[in-house]
């Protein structure tokens, strides 16, 4: 439904009825979870440098760096998808990145670790792939470029 102005044409428009679907803010749910894990193995990565448990500080350093950076990214896409954004073909992408990882896991010894790596892709991909999310972020629509 669009509300129009005499002068402006079409000011607002509305995907709806308004209400956002509880797999969105479950997907959000998800991202978020990752970002606040992500952010305490970048705490511990500094714990282990202050107690001297680590060979190389400079490389520690650069862990506890690169998954707060992760987790910064895991809270906007989170944020993007409570404010209904079309961010689903990021989120899917970095759903697809847990599948190596599991596997990974897999073959280091950790079975357990690695297929819950696999079913945490699967959770994220359902419920961002699902019809109530995507048609909530608008996600395959058509709009011009800019808006």
């Amino acid at each position: 439904m669009n509300e129009t102005d005499a002068d402006m044409g079409a000011v607002t428009e509305s995907r709806g009825d308004g209400a956002r679907p509880w797999t969105l803010t479950a997907a959000a749910g998800v991202f978020w979870l990752l970002a606040t894990g992500l952010v305490a193995a970048g705490a511990w990565a500094l714990v282990q440098i202050l107690t001297g448990d680590v060979d190389t500080a400079g490389g520690a350093a650069g862990i506890a760096l690169l998954a707060w950076l992760a987790a910064l990214y895991y809270w906007f896409i989170g944020r993007r998808l409570l404010q209904r954004r079309d961010i689903v073909a990021q989120a899917v992408f970095q759903s697809l990145l847990w599948l190596p990882v599991g596997y990974y896991l897999r073959e280091a010894a950790h079975p357990v670790v690695g297929v819950a790596a696999w079913a945490l892709a699967a959770v994220m991909l359902a419920l961002v792939l699902c019809g109530p999310s995507r048609r909530a972020v608008g996600f395959g629509e058509r709009r011009p470029f800019g808006e």
